[in-house]
């Protein structure tokens, strides 16, 4: 079970990592904007953290 646990949040890890990846390095203006707006309506608590 912790063999399970520790691959599923190396998963989640690793998924994070590679949007902020894509997010800092690939997305112009418009893209960075929309990821920004995805995330804050699916999880609002967030807004006052990643909104400039």
């Amino acid at each position: 079970m912790k063999f399970l646990l520790t691959i599923l949040l190396g998963a989640i890890l690793g998924s994070a990592a590679t949007f902020y990846y894509i997010y800092v390095n690939h997305a112009d203006v418009t893209e960075q904007t929309l990821m920004r707006d995805t995330l804050t309506t699916y999880a609002p608590f967030l807004a006052e953290y990643i909104n400039p």
